[in-house]
């Protein structure tokens, strides 16, 4: 027993090493556009509400202006599923506009639902409330003006704080009423926030000669995605096994000019026509090779019969699924994640074949997620300690996690684990693996960021 304890404890310091090694790859300059034009990025993220499941709006306009030119930064509408990008970034839009220096943006939304989960029945139900905006435009000034300069690419972030964008009554329910509240930034092409790691969508095209595919995501957008020899894909996979059957998530940066996406990391997540994606509500049986589980679906390719997002599907296992964890490519990877190995509160893919109204599922994968919670107060030990995740996240857990970091772990507002200390919970966002603890049969976290939050973030 000692021994094997031994073992998985030295998988996780490999796991977090590898982690922290993901992404990160060269971006490749290209010839700059149109000497008028720059190129502008625009990332989404979000500071989620704890008790809200899924939060779908529609995205139908984002415009730049300088007080006199405005120039428009998507092609057209958009339905965006914010509350899983908890400390993920996907990207919103990609376009060239005239260079000029900018002064404030602004989004024009519709359509918002919210989902809820009720966990006082098992297994849990979603509630879905059709939400109605106070305003359906929002103008926000840049903290400092943007400047899009001639072949240049400047990122601009998209941070919806959801938590002060609900609005609640006295007994802190939801009314439905939404006051979307945005903050907003530019970044540098180069910074960590610049990166995009939850780029999900369906391959249109493979050109081998040229190094790249096209992708397009759940609502249309088309994007061109180039890798090279710096580019790590899921285990058994390439360039060469890409078809229009196959979805991916990326990992990368955008390229100065190009308008494509430098990959990374391209993990396949099924070659056999569906994909899903969201939360793991519930484990059926709880312990040993897991038969059946039911997801809180947050992505879908494509629109499939009984499946929607913002509500929770039942999906089986028959043991012929392929198990993996997204970014890390190690040879052990199915003994820390497999089909005895699910636990309610994980974020996973799941992949296959649709055969009228079934879908067989042929591949899973392990994704990293943002959990928003406070650190336990006592609990350090070394590079560990134990958080209480809020939201529906933590009432999956039950019980604190145990959060597992290295010397590879970025800190952000912390100086390492040592400034977690005192009397009082400290308010965290840690992004990582969920992994289940073979001993206590436990969710734990090996982490990836762990970020102090303080109010009003």
């Amino acid at each position: 027993m000692k021994l094997a304890r031994f073992v998985r404890a030295l998988l996780f310091f490999t796991v977090m090493i590898a982690l922290a090694s993901c992404g990160g790859g060269t971006m490749t300059n290209t010839p700059p556009a149109t000497p008028s034009m720059g190129t502008v990025a625009v990332l989404g993220t979000d500071a989620p509400m704890p008790n809200v499941l899924a939060f779908n709006i529609t995205i139908s306009g984002l415009t730049v202006t300088d007080g006199t030119n405005t120039a428009s930064l998507i092609a057209g509408p958009q339905e965006v599923e914010f509350s899983r990008l908890n400390g993920l970034r996907t990207l919103l839009s990609l376009r060239d506009i005239p260079a000029g220096t900018y002064t404030s943006f602004t989004a024009t939304l519709a359509n918002p639902t919210i989902s809820i989960l009720d966990t006082t029945v098992s297994p849990p139900a979603v509630t879905v409330i059709n939400g109605t905006l106070a305003q359906s435009s929002i103008t926000v000034t840049f903290p400092q003006p943007l400047v899009v300069t001639a072949g240049g690419l400047v990122n601009v972030l998209v941070d919806l704080r959801l938590g002060d964008s609900l609005e609640t009554n006295a007994a802190g329910q939801l009314t439905g009423v939404v006051r979307p509240r945005i903050v907003i930034r530019a970044i540098p092409p180069d910074a960590p926030e610049a990166e995009i790691d939850d780029l999900i969508g369906g391959v249109v095209s493979v050109n081998l000669a040229g190094n790249s595919f096209v992708i397009q995501g759940p609502h249309g957008r088309q994007l061109t995605v180039v890798v090279d020899s710096q580019t790590t894909w899921s285990d058994g996979d390439s360039l060469a096994t890409l078809d229009t059957n196959t979805t991916v998530a990326v990992t990368g940066t955008i390229q100065r000019g190009s308008l494509t996406v430098k990959a990374t990391d391209v993990v396949v997540l099924t070659n056999d026509r569906f994909h899903v994606g969201g939360l793991l509500t519930d484990v059926r049986p709880p312990t040993g090779p897991a038969n059946a589980v039911d997801l809180l679906v947050r992505t879908e390719i494509p629109d499939l019969a009984g499946v929607q997002i913002g509500r929770i599907s039942t999906f089986t296992f028959d043991g012929n699924e392929r198990f993996l964890i997204a970014h890390l490519r190690l040879p052990f990877a199915p003994f820390l994640f497999n089909r005895a190995s699910l636990v309610a509160g994980q974020r996973v893919s799941l992949g296959g074949a649709v055969s009228g109204n079934t879908l067989d599922v042929r591949r899973v994968v392990l994704h990293q997620q943002g959990l928003e919670g406070n650190w336990v107060p006592g609990s350090t030990n070394g590079p560990v300690f134990h958080m209480r995740v809020a939201g529906i996240t933590g009432a999956l857990f039950g019980d604190p996690v145990r959060v597992i970091t290295s010397d590879r772990t970025r800190f952000i507002g912390l100086s390492g684990t040592g400034a977690l200390t005192g009397p009082d919970p400290i308010p965290l966002r840690v992004v990582g693996l969920v992994l289940e603890d073979d001993v206590t049969g436990k969710p734990l976290v090996i982490a990836r960021v762990v970020e102090k939050r303080t109010p009003g973030q």
